[in-house]
């Protein structure tokens, strides 16, 4: 774990980050709405204003060509990666104009292998949208309260999300109905991972810093995970991201807290 390079990426807190999905080059999106492009040494090669508020998510589509980005301003734009230019922001149905969603946006991901883009917001909904099509493909208010978090399954036809109801819940794509609902949080569900090869397999991680597991064959949690011997906790903050090895082998999360 020791720094290979290390760059002052922007002038405020950096507040979203990807890889594309070639490796190629690293975006960032900043507190005060830039966006900026890297190679993989940190040399800046691209910058330009993006949002009206900070960028909390960034998504590539399956070729790198375009990608997709939500914020605190309430929008879901979508980019020409190359150019560096807005194609076209995700409009919302019977909001305000210029918005995708009534509140802010906390999760975007595009698909794995179609032109199709999933977001989540504060506004308890989760949002399906065609990047080609005038409004939304599907709204879905099923949490009740924040959506903090949404993932696409590797196979692409269901998607799981959670939130401050301390719910995570599975939807069926093809139907556009809820298949699964799973019960356990004590706290609200910061953190959401699919298992790259068992794909039944979902780890979930909440703001009182658990990090559980589950199976889409059974409604019960598997097991949690605890830091070290004694602790019922992964960290004593929350947890506010979950990544996968790609192997399937190490799941790795972070946290706000400091290690012990």
């Amino acid at each position: 774990f020791s720094i290979e390079t290390s760059q002052q990426a922007h002038d405020a807190a950096l507040t979203a980050l990807s890889y594309t999905r070639g490796g190629e080059y690293l975006v960032t999106g900043g507190e005060g709405g830039e966006i900026r492009y890297w190679q993989v040494t940190l040399n800046n090669v691209k910058e330009f204003s993006a949002h009206a508020a900070a960028v909390r998510t960034i998504s590539f589509c399956p070729t790198d060509a375009k990608f997709a980005t939500g914020s605190d301003d309430a929008t879901v734009k979508v980019w020409d990666f190359e150019r560096g230019a807005m194609e076209r922001l995700l409009p919302g149905e019977g909001i305000d104009p210029g918005k995708s969603h009534r509140w802010d946006v906390r999760c975007v991901e595009w698909h794995p292998r179609a032109a199709l883009v999933l977001s989540a917001s504060k506004h308890h909904s989760c949002k399906l949208w065609d990047p080609r099509a005038p409004r939304e493909s599907a709204v879905l208010h099923q949490h009740k309260g924040s959506v903090q978090e949404a993932r696409w399954h590797p196979a692409g036809n269901h998607f799981a999300s959670g939130g401050r109801d301390q719910v995570v819940k599975i939807f069926d794509v093809r139907t556009m109905r809820e298949s699964a609902a799973f019960k356990g949080h004590q706290r609200e569900v910061t953190s959401l991972a699919w298992h790259p090869f068992q794909h039944e397999l979902l780890a979930s991680g909440d703001s009182g810093g658990s990090v559980l597991y589950w199976s889409t064959l059974r409604e019960d949690r598997q097991m949690g995970v605890s830091a070290s011997p004694g602790h019922q906790r992964a960290h004593e903050q929350a947890v506010l991201g979950l990544r996968w090895h790609p192997l399937g082998h190490l799941l790795a999360s972070f946290s706000p807290d400091s290690p012990p």
